[in-house]
Formats: C-alpha cells, sequence, structure tokens
C-alpha cells in the first residue's frame, strides 16, 4: 500500500498534457451513463480509488466532474482520472462526456522515456492500448456512446457531426463508433475511423 500511495502522492508524475481516451457519450439531459460508466471504471478488479488528496478512498460521484486513482495493467502501477464534463449551455443541445487520462510524465516514467505520446508519431505502451481497447468494447455495451477519441489532449476537439463533413485537421487521433454510424461518416473521413464492433 505504502507503494501505491507514493506513486499516487507522487507531484512528478501528475504533469505534461494527457493522452487520453475522450468520449462523447450522450445528449447532456440524461446523466444516468455517466453514472454507469464512472461506477463501472471504479468497480475493476485492477483499479484503486477514487482517491483524495491525501489517498483516501472516496465515493464516486458524477457531481465531482474529477475522480483520481491507480490502475495495475500486468506489472505497473500508475495514476490515472476520470473525468465527466456536462454541457449545459444550452443543456438542449449539448453532450455529456466521459474520458478517460493518463498524465505524459506517468506513462513515460512507468512504462519509460521511450513512450512518448504527444509526439508527431506517439509510441504508447501496449498495456495502455490494450486498456483502452477493452474498455472501449465494455463502455458501449453498457451505453452506445455517440464517438470515441483517442489521442493526446484530444477531448472536446471533435464531435461525431465533425465526421460527417470532409476535413484534413485530424492529427495522429484514432476515432471510434458504432456500426449503426459508420454510414453517416464522410468518405473521406473514414480511413480515420475504425467500428467498435470490428475491436
Amino acid at each position: 500500500m505504502t507503494e501505491e500511495k507514493d506513486i499516487f502522492l507522487d507531484k512528478d508524475l501528475r504533469c505534461g498534457g494527457f493522452y487520453e481516451l475522450a468520449i462523447q457519450v450522450c445528449p447532456s439531459i440524461d446523466n444516468t451513463p455517466i453514472k454507469l460508466y464512472t461506477d463501472f471504471i471504479w468497480t475493476l478488479n485492477n483499479v484503486s480509488g477514487p482517491f483524495d488528496e491525501d489517498f483516501k478512498v472516496i465515493e464516486t460521484n458524477i457531481k465531482n466532474f474529477q475522480h483520481r486513482g491507480l490502475i495495475r495493467l500486468e506489472n505497473f502501477d500508475i495514476p490515472f482520472m476520470t473525468y465527466n464534463i456536462w454541457e449545459d449551455e444550452p443543456i438542449e443541445t449539448g453532450f455529456n462526456w466521459f474520458d478517460i487520462c493518463f498524465y505524459t510524465a506517468a506513462i513515460e516514467k512507468v512504462f519509460g522515456s521511450e513512450y512518448e505520446t504527444w509526439t508527431e508519431n506517439p509510441k504508447v505502451p501496449k498495456q495502455l492500448t490494450d486498456f483502452f481497447t477493452s474498455v472501449l468494447k465494455a463502455l458501449y455495451k453498457i451505453y452506445p456512446f455517440e464517438l470515441a477519441m483517442l489521442d493526446f489532449e484530444v477531448s472536446g476537439q471533435y464531435y461525431f457531426e465533425d465526421l460527417k463533413r470532409p476535413t484534413n485537421t485530424w492529427a495522429y487521433s484514432a476515432f471510434f463508433v458504432g456500426q449503426n454510424k459508420c454510414d453517416l461518416v464522410a468518405v473521406e473521413n473514414r480511413k480515420y475511423v475504425k467500428k467498435i464492433e470490428e475491436l
């Protein structure tokens, strides 16, 4: 437990940007999917937390936009957090977002300095890729989201609507949608999009 506490409280691991899975879940008028997603993540067997600033366990509460804890991926313990963002201006057209975030400093310290997720050619640890793939599939089964994106600092950058129009603004982001939405994606953008059902 002491080692976990030290990792969680290490401020040097909580810097840099985020490598994150950002999910456009549903319209803002319905918060139920956010609770389902939050409960799912924080009850995984390999997750500890959420914790407060002093490493005391706290209850999950979707009114708290941020929950912080630790996850064990194979033999690696790494701090991470979940964010839920509720767009309420106006609520009729806003969306609920659910993000799972890892600090870049934590990724490099825990997995090795060769893993840089913020460069033009990101190198991501297989453990993180596998985790995000399994979580994507599980969350989609719990509640089919609109869009998921995986990249460095990608949260809020794009909406599913953006995929319907041809654009050249995609950097190295990976986009994920359900089979039922694939036909709505502009033909020019389909090379950037993966179907959840094929992961």
